[in-house]
Order: C-alpha cells, then sequence, then structure tokens
C-alpha cells in the first residue's frame, strides 16, 4: 500500500516539474478578419483582372493602455518544392515573395484598452497562380501581421487565403484522329473545361468502319472502349543562392515528374453501329468523371516552375469481321483486332458558379429615378358666393 501511494507521489512530482512553463501575458492580440468574398481569379492568366482582397486587421488591447513602435502586415506568396535541391537547406525547399505591405504606423502611437480596427483592401493580380498542393510542390498566399512595443515586445499573427481560379467555359472542342492503314477515323467531341467534381460528356463518332467488296462487307465492330483520365505534375526545383553549384549554375534546377489516374472506366456497349451507310458509321455518347477522392488539382503553370495538366486517354479495341451481304447473319470473324488509342488535353478548372469579376460589378444607377414631385401651388382660401352642388360635386 505504501509502494503505490509512494510511487504515485513520484509521478505527481515528476509531471509538475516536466509541465511547461507559461509566458508573460501579451499586452495586445492581433486578429485578421476576410469580409471580400472568395478570391477567384475569373479567366486565364493572361486575361485575369485578379481578384479583390479586403479585411480588418484588429488590434485588441487587454492593459490599460500600449505603446506600438512598428505595427505592418505583409501578403506573402510561399512556393515549397517537396523535392529540393538540398533536402536539409530551407531556402532550396521554400521561396517566399513579398506581394504587398501595409504599414499602420508612421510613428510610434499608444492605444488605450479595447479593440482597434485597421481596414485593408489589396487587388491580387491575375497572373498569378492558384492555391495549389500537390505530390512535388505547393503554391501558398498568406497574410502576416507583425506588432512591436518599445520594449520588443512582439505579436504574430497570420491567415491563410485560399485563392482560386475559374475558366469560363467555351464552346466545345472537335478533334479528329485516322488510323492508317485502315480507313477508321474517330471525330471526338469534349468540353472546352471540366470540373473537380461532376460529370461531362463525350461525344464519338468512327467512320470507315465498313467496305463492301463484292458480295461482302468487311467491317470493323468495337468490341470495348476503356477511358482513364490522368494528372501529370511537373516540377523544376531552383536551388537557392548557396547550391547553386549542385545543378550546374543559375537558371538551371531538378526536374521531378509525377502521374497519377483521377478516374477509370469501361464500356463494353452503349453504342449504335450503322453499316448500310457509306463507309459505315458507329456513334456514341458516354458520361466521365473524376472521382472526388482522388483529390484533384486544377491546372497550374506557375513561374516558379510547377505545371499541373491533365488529359483523357481512349483506348478502342476493334475487331475484324466479313458479313454477307445476301445473309447478313453469316459473320466470319478474321481474326484480326487492332486497339485505337487516342489522348486528348483536358482543362480543370474551379466552377465560376454565379460569382463575376470584380471590375465587372458595377454600382447603382441612378438614370431611371423619376424628379421629385412638382410643388404645389400657393392656396389661398375661397371668398367667392356659394357653389351650386354640381361645381362642388366636380371639384371633389
Amino acid at each position: 500500500m505504501d509502494f503505490f501511494l509512494h510511487k504515485e507521489g513520484k509521478e505527481k512530482r515528476k509531471s509538475v516539474s516536466g509541465s511547461p512553463k507559461l509566458g508573460p501575458a501579451k499586452p495586445a492580440k492581433l486578429e485578421i478578419g476576410i469580409e471580400s468574398p472568395p478570391l477567384v481569379m475569373y479567366g486565364s492568366m493572361a486575361s485575369s483582372t485578379g481578384a479583390l482582397l479586403s479585411g480588418q486587421l484588429v488590434l485588441s488591447v487587454s492593459d490599460e493602455n500600449v505603446k506600438l513602435q512598428h505595427f505592418e502586415m505583409q501578403l506573402l506568396a510561399k512556393a515549397t518544392t517537396k523535392k529540393p535541391v538540398s533536402k536539409d537547406c530551407p531556402d532550396c525547399r521554400t521561396q517566399t515573395t513579398e506581394l504587398f505591405q501595409w504599414k499602420f504606423l508612421s510613428e510610434p502611437a499608444r492605444f488605450p484598452k479595447g479593440r482597434h480596427s485597421f481596414p485593408f483592401s489589396y487587388l491580387l493580380p491575375g497572373k498569378l497562380p492558384a492555391t495549389t498542393n500537390s505530390a512535388l510542390g505547393a503554391i501558398d498566399y498568406v497574410l502576416s501581421a507583425k506588432a512591436t512595443t518599445p520594449l520588443q515586445d512582439t505579436m504574430l499573427v497570420e491567415s491563410s487565403l485560399k485563392v482560386y481560379r475559374a475558366l469560363v467555359p467555351g464552346n466545345d472542342r472537335t478533334s479528329l484522329r485516322i488510323f492508317p492503314p485502315t480507313n477508321l477515323a474517330a471525330t471526338i467531341i469534349l468540353p472546352s473545361v471540366i470540373h473537380p467534381i461532376g460529370e461531362f460528356n463525350v461525344q464519338m463518332r468512327v467512320s470507315g468502319c465498313a467496305e463492301n467488296e463484292g458480295n461482302t462487307q468487311r467491317r470493323w465492330r468495337i468490341r470495348k472502349m476503356n477511358s482513364r483520365i490522368e494528372e501529370n505534375t511537373k516540377m523544376i526545383s531552383p536551388p537557392c543562392p548557396k547550391h547553386v553549384h549542385k545543378v550546374g549554375g543559375e537558371g538551371k534546377g531538378i526536374l521531378s515528374n509525377d502521374t497519377r489516374v483521377l478516374g477509370i472506366q469501361d464500356f463494353k456497349d452503349g453504342w449504335k453501329s450503322d453499316f448500310d451507310t457509306h463507309g459505315g458509321l458507329i456513334e456514341m455518347e458516354f458520361p466521365l468523371s473524376v472521382k472526388p477522392i482522388a483529390n484533384p488539382i486544377c491546372d497550374v503553370d506557375a513561374p516558379n516552375g510547377l505545371e499541373i495538366t491533365h488529359k483523357l486517354i481512349l483506348e478502342l479495341i476493334v475487331a475484324e469481321e466479313i458479313v454477307s451481304l445476301k445473309n447478313t447473319k453469316l459473320v466470319t470473324p478474321t481474326g484480326t483486332a487492332r486497339v485505337l488509342r487516342m489522348q486528348f488535353v483536358l482543362v480543370l478548372t474551379e466552377r465560376s458558379g454565379l460569382g463575376i469579376s470584380w471590375d465587372e460589378e458595377q454600382p447603382p444607377m441612378y438614370d431611371d429615378v423619376p424628379a421629385s414631385p412638382p410643388s404645389y401651388a400657393k392656396m389661398v382660401d375661397y371668398e367667392g358666393e356659394p357653389l351650386p352642388d354640381h361645381e362642388l360635386a366636380r371639384l371633389t
């Protein structure tokens, strides 16, 4: 019994001695509040007008008053490579760029107890890449505020910003693929953009799949179709000035590639075959989608060397057969089969939704508001003879 009590007392003393020490309380606290809508850049990097950021930096003073020597905030862009030139060098791993700086004090000032708000705003340039986190690299945007007292007490606060890019859908894209030495040709109609969530339809038309030879017809039939959506990531990791010699000089870096599959679908039916038309025709329309659980990343082409693209790969397995024109039920397989492989570029982007670019928002227009009602003339009491009843009825 004494052993357990003695052991418990030792454990209590050990836990107390190992508890972390609390530092002195800060005289003030900083908070960042974002008031602007989501930061969505509409259009490509070359045509986008950017996104408008606005909010308030709040200084909450807990003491009677506090004197600040410096009070500023920075908007930072951080480009991180996950395969740096030197794995133990933080400068090779992360490169930080200051996009904008707010200085809230031109000289030291004293603030009484309470909350003090400092509004801020900034127009993010449209050429900036969207926030990205891939297997090879990442792009982040951070608001970092700092306040310093004359006694060198420092208050810090950081807030991450999520920047999106949305490309407005345009006309569908039509692509043609031919497969010599056969007469087969495939026409594919794809949407101009696709999205991380939701389906998109693909139209396909295969011509040249039938050829008459006397009383017989040589046909190509589709037996199976496979589709695959791939995401390709390419990252050029730049070195810091201290490790330039590892890559052979400035302007060079280490190239890394990564490919992953975002969706696979197989089709064994769903197409219509018409061998009576000249050359034969096979048509089909099928839905495809990106798996949300794959965490797809939208297309990115960043100046720091990070590039993310997507492509659709279609494989048609066709088999040749000979059919008698006198009796179409007499089908003779020739034993010849081919795999028709096609690749198409896909543009993966965020949905634009109902939002519009900040420069297209207009203030209310008052051109259609009519003028104020006319003023009444000066009224004078009637002093003549009493009016007859029919005149009174007309005036009322």
